[in-house]
């Protein structure tokens, strides 16, 4: 699967307060779990910054997360001018496979699509997080569940509104952004990062008492059921259940020979209840890497528990929607703020 590299730049509108919820879902695989886990305040007026067109800033490399053993993970911020009212946040999760970090300012991931949609009023988050070449499942989204608490920790300090959080990933970063959506209340996966100093910060680290749940998730064509995958996919399209398939990389095991429990733990499906957020599903009909029925099964989950949600089945376009034309792309990015509408109204305007 790779990452989002389409001329898309989309703004997301915000969502109400945030909705406490608890459930219970499969167990998770065992193994070293993080043993430090710290973060750093942004510091808007302190850090080294970049002025980006239309009165937004980029803080790049702000470190949220230090495990031992591990690189220092980083997101980079990207934010509207700071007012009065606050803005709401929205995380997004780069795609690539669970293999790749993109980086630079190529389609909606990079700096200029970044820049655009904070400039609609947002503040926008980009983490990186540990790739299959560090880490198998569930580090991944462990890191991104650490950056969803630590963006509603420091909220704050960057103009953002922790009570209004949207969630959006591609592809790899789909699969995560419908976890983080499913799985608040999963305590398995939300570290509790120590307080005090180390490494040279004297700033708090993540508060315990904040949770990685969200208010909205956006999934684009990410993978749901993993051992549905080869089956479901398309004449001459990628590859699942071989043991170099990304799928198979990110669990650490070749699909057909991966246990049960750690096929349901990776599965966003295994964790919906009544009280997931709202979600907006798309998938291009022609996806040669992610069968679009992955998209389907999630929706007919969500709906079947009452969970507002809209699946959205792009008709001729393939992976990272690529293949049609910008006109019909341009028809189902007004369908996207038009979604966002119903949904809420916006706060900080």
């Amino acid at each position: 699967m790779r990452y989002l590299a389409s001329m898309l730049a989309i703004g997301l509108m915000s969502w109400g307060a945030l909705v406490a919820r608890a459930d219970s879902g499969p167990p998770i695989p065992t193994g070293p779990s993080p043993l430090t886990v710290i973060s750093e305040d942004p510091g808007l007026a302190h850090r080294p910054h970049i002025d980006l067109p239309g009165g937004i800033t980029k803080l790049p490399a702000v470190t949220y997360s230090v495990l031992n053993g591990f690189r220092p993970l980083t997101l980079d911020i990207f934010a509207p001018k700071v007012t009065a009212a606050l803005h709401p946040i929205v995380i997004y999760i780069h795609g690539g496979g669970w293999s790749l970090d993109p980086n630079g300012d190529e389609g909606l991931s990079g700096d200029s699509g970044m820049a655009e949609l904070a400039g609609r009023g947002y503040v926008v988050v980009r983490p990186t997080y540990r790739l299959t070449s560090e880490a198998i499942f569930p580090a991944q989204l462990i890191d991104v569940k650490t950056a969803v608490r630590w963006a509603k920790t420091y909220a704050a300090a960057y103009g953002g509104d922790p009570s209004r959080v949207v969630v959006w990933g591609a592809s790899a970063g789909g699969n995560l952004s419908a976890l983080v959506g499913t799985s608040c209340g999963q305590s398995q996966f939300d570290t509790v990062a120590p307080l005090g100093r180390f490494y040279g910060l004297s700033t708090p680290a993540i508060d315990p008492k904040v949770t990685s749940c969200v208010n909205a998730a956006i999934d684009w064509f990410g993978p749901t059921e993993f051992a549905a995958m080869a089956s479901e996919a398309l004449p001459g399209a990628s590859k699942h259940n071989t043991a170099d398939a990304p799928e198979s990389q990110y669990l650490g095991c070749v699909i057909p020979q991966c246990p049960a429990a750690k096929l349901a733990a990776a599965n966003p499906i295994s964790y919906v209840t009544k009280d997931a957020p709202p979600f907006l599903i798309m998938h291009g009909l022609a996806d040669d890497s992610v069968p679009n029925q992955q998209s389907v099964l999630l929706y007919q989950a969500l709906r079947a528990k009452g969970v507002p949600a809209k699946l959205v089945l792009v008709p001729g376009a393939r992976h990272m929607f690529m293949g049609v034309p910008p006109q019909i792309m341009r028809a189902q990015l007004v369908a996207v703020f038009e979604w966002i509408d119903r949904q809420t109204s916006r706060k900080d305007k």
